[in-house]
């Protein structure tokens, strides 16, 4: 197959039934499989939270002590993404991926698509690999298992995607027993809090280090456990500026910074623990310090500290079901009147396939966001969705 014919190819994948789709370029020697899934939502919120759309990261303050109920339904959570294999070279296997979502902006009914990961990966048979592009962060270990698209954002899950160069090393002890060691270069993706127009991450003189240490082992259950140690090191660099006019260059740095610990433990078949917690300081764009990184009223970057815990059951290879805890809470005497102080939540949800590729899923969430010098402010969410995955 010509490579000029790709094209038409996919958009005639795209067209066909649910189930795998998978194509072989033979001139290239390469292989293409499409994935995806397309899911459909209904959530309720008994009192308004941020960013005021189908997702929460944290609870708004009520307004006179009234509750402001949010109902939302939406399709933005659907997704299509695109695995590509070779061609190998001797013991060097090629891989690839590109991934998109549907949280690119957009009206409620009109939704633009966003790119989620894009990446290549050179894989030795040594256990060696080096991958290059977007991809999940390098400290990320355990991803809880969520209806909510926030997947604890901001209330005690850190980390998200961003650009990056790393490089990985499994060292096999066993047939049991492994050591996976990740260490990457990634962008420091900040903001602009100086006004000179520059994202203050990039005008940093290096990019973030990231590192991930895990040992995987297969204890009395099936699953094999995992414990890790992870975390981020990198720097924002503010100009001196006045009006929004720089006045002079690289006048203050702020570090950001975590460090983590993460486990996934199978306890029996069919039930499992797994967890995060971490400390760290200037946060925000890791999705910590509840969406605050520096304090500029204080010239103090905000420290924080936080975690998630949840109980896993699968009674059934059908059925699942998850109840779990989460906490980000910044230290005060970095906050000002009116910031966040502490954010939790306590939830559990439900999934079940109806058929190989329709799930339908079902959560309930209790949220709390307590307010420097301000009232706590309380969210009971309920949300539901179906998902049909290809």
């Amino acid at each position: 197959m010509k490579t000029r014919w790709l094209v038409p190819v996919l958009i005639l994948a795209c067209a066909a039934s649910a189930g795998a789709v998978e194509i072989t370029l033979k001139d290239a020697d390469m292989r293409l499989q499409l994935y995806g899934y397309i899911r459909a939502d209904l959530s309720h919120d008994s009192q308004a939270t941020a960013p005021k759309a189908d997702f929460a990261f944290w609870v708004l303050p009520e307004l006179d002590g009234e509750k402001d109920a949010q109902t939302h339904l939406g399709a933005r959570e659907t997704r299509v993404g695109l695995n590509l294999f070779g061609p190998d070279a001797g013991e060097w296997k090629t891989t690839g991926k590109i991934e998109v979502d549907f949280y690119g902006g957009g009206n409620p009914n009109s939704y633009s698509p966003r790119i989620r990961l894009a990446y290549l990966d050179l894989a030795h048979s040594s256990g060696l690999s080096i991958r290059a592009g977007q991809d999940w962060e390098t400290f990320v270990e355990v991803i809880p298992r969520i209806v909510n698209f926030a997947y604890l954002a901001d209330i005690g899950a850190l980390g998200l995607r961003r650009p990056q160069a790393r490089v990985t090393q499994e060292l096999k002890f066993s047939e049991t027993t492994k050591l996976v060691a990740k260490a990457a270069v990634a962008q420091t993706v900040g903001e602009d809090l100086d006004g000179g127009g520059f994202d203050d991450g990039a005008d940093a003189d290096w990019p973030t280090f990231q590192f991930n240490v895990a040992l995987h082992q297969k204890l009395w259950a099936e699953k094999c456990a995992r414990i890790a140690f992870s975390g981020h090191y990198g720097r924002e660099t503010l100009d001196a500026a006045v009006s929004n006019a720089v006045t002079g260059l690289d006048a203050e740095d702020y570090d950001t910074w975590s460090a983590q610990g993460s486990v996934y433990l199978p306890l029996t078949k069919c039930l499992a623990v797994q967890g995060n917690l971490w400390t760290g300081e200037n946060l925000d764009t890791y999705y910590g310090g509840i969406g605050q990184g520096v304090n500029m009223g204080l010239g103090e970057a905000v420290a924080s500290k936080g975690g998630w815990a949840q109980l896993l059951y699968d009674p059934t290879e059908k059925l699942c079901f998850g109840l779990g805890y989460s906490m980000d809470d910044p230290d005060d005497d970095d906050l000002s009147p009116g910031m966040r102080a502490k954010n939790q939540q306590a939830f559990v949800n439900g999934f079940y396939k109806l058929t190989p590729a329709v799930t339908v899923m079902a959560e309930y969430a209790n949220m709390t966001t307590d307010y420097v010098d301000g009232d706590e402010a309380c969210n009971n969410r309920v949300q539901v969705a179906v998902r049909y995955a290809f």
